[in-house]
């Protein structure tokens, strides 16, 4: 569990120099290559929180769902509120933590992705 306090602290430390780098309003000096740079970086980085975020949200629904096996909620009645979890971390309506929810059960699933191309 450590670890994974470890883990927390280190991204809220990175997100803390990304918002420092964001309140540098810079624009206007740097050549169109570095504008570039920085959009493709940018882009890096918000497709590597997405997965992770798809990662953690999957992990979170697992873990309830065990949970309430073991506390004898019945199968169906299981993961209720996983979604609204997801959408109040991600500050976004339950209908959108939903469909993030769901997307990444779809992305994260070995079966989603065949070996071999068709």
């Amino acid at each position: 569990m450590e670890r994974q306090g470890e883990v927390r602290r280190f991204i809220e430390s990175v997100v803390d120099k990304v918002l420092e780098a964001f309140a540098i309003e810079d624009t206007a000096g740097p050549a169109a290559e570095e504008l570039v740079d920085q959009l493709a970086a940018l882009e890096r980085l918000k497709s590597a929180a997405a997965a992770r975020q798809a990662r953690l949200a999957v992990a979170l629904d697992t873990r309830t769902r065990e949970a309430e096996a073991a506390r004898g909620v019945p199968a169906v009645r299981r993961g209720r509120g996983v979604a609204g979890q997801v959408a109040l971390a991600r500050r976004e309506s339950p209908f959108r933590g939903r469909q993030h929810l769901g997307l990444a059960k779809v992305l994260t699933s070995s079966t989603a992705w065949p070996s071999t191309p068709p």
